[in-house]
């Protein structure tokens, strides 16, 4: 975020040190920390996506950007053909999503999105909570409740359970089933997840895929837009061959969210017990460390706004 300029619009007080729990779907409490603690930093802060793209959208100059231009193909040689007019560029950067006609069209060997089963929901309350947040946890199905800086709360969802509709959840912890009831239907996405593994080359003449494009996940750990940010950092400042010694961290994060997604909601009840148990047994502090392993991040040296000292995160 301050590398990207936008830091100082994000408030992370009171939110990084408000109390937070890992539950599970009888409201048992198997990890207490704080916001902060539980995603493994020093601070926290949830923003609407919609929120962050006006946010960055504000720093580009005014003429950059062309809205409605439908892409038709798009070549290794730097051309793409919008709207029926053909233009050549330096370098494409492919970041339409896992459907994206960049890497459908010249990464057609890639390995092709799947569905993981999971249908999801999410959606903003405008309500303001004190207390009920983080992570819950159950069998084939999870729910996780975020303050947003605003003062809104962020609710997502996930189930593997086909055909479940979300008021089946409201015997699940408070204040879960008040936030289903408060929820609007017309203001809810309900996306079915996807994931794609990330190819094994990220650039292709003047082409390179970066966010979605590039490695479409689970969202267990969140890291889908951070990842994409972390990826226009690296290419703006080390180019194409920058961005290409990234796949290892893409293959990296796309395996956790797997391994992470059966982990918070496994089909077997015995698996969920073990589960339970693990976490009981697992100090606060080591479940920190564990998640921050997978959201910090370092970026190349010598980029301003980059704490040489607590990394970047």
């Amino acid at each position: 975020m301050s590398i990207l300029g936008v830091r100082a619009h994000v408030a992370t007080e009171p939110w990084s040190h408000t109390p937070a729990t890992v539950r599970t779907s009888d409201g048992d409490v198997l990890i207490r920390r704080t916001l902060a603690q539980l995603t493994g930093g020093d601070q926290y802060a949830t923003v609407p996506r919609g929120q962050l793209l006006a946010w960055l959208t504000e720093r580009l100059p005014p003429d950059c950007l062309h809205y409605s231009s439908t892409v038709v193909d798009v070549r290794t040689d730097g051309v793409v053909a919008v709207n029926g007019t053909e233009r050549r560029f330096d370098l494409i950067i492919g970041a339409d999503g896992t459907r994206g006609i960049v890497r459908k069209t010249l990464w057609s060997d890639a390995p092709a999105p799947r569905s993981t089963g999971i249908t999801g929901w999410a959606w903003i309350v405008d309500r303001r909570l004190d207390t009920g947040f983080g992570p819950i946890w159950g069998r084939t199905t999870d729910f996780g409740i975020l303050p947003l800086a605003d003062g809104r709360t962020y609710i997502y969802g996930g189930t593997q359970d086909h055909g479940a509709e979300l008021h089946a959840y409201c015997h699940w912890p408070a204040p879960l089933p008040t936030l289903i009831d408060a929820g609007d239907p017309h203001h809810m996405a309900t996306p079915e997840i996807f994931e794609a593994r990330p190819p094994r080359q990220l650039v292709r003449g003047n082409v390179a895929l970066i966010g979605d494009a590039a490695h479409t996940m689970r969202p267990t750990f969140g890291q889908g837009a951070a990842l994409a940010m972390e990826d226009a950092i690296t290419l703006a400042n080390r180019g194409p061959v920058g961005l290409a010694k990234r796949r290892s961290r893409m293959l990296a994060l796309y395996t956790a969210s797997k391994a992470g997604s059966y982990f918070a909601a496994p089909r077997l009840r015995s698996a969920e017990r073990a589960r339970n148990l693990t976490l009981r047994l697992t100090p606060g502090p080591l479940f920190g460390v564990i998640a921050g392993a997978v959201s910090h991040w370092r970026p190349p040296a010598g980029i301003s706004g980059y704490d040489t000292q607590g990394g970047y995160a």
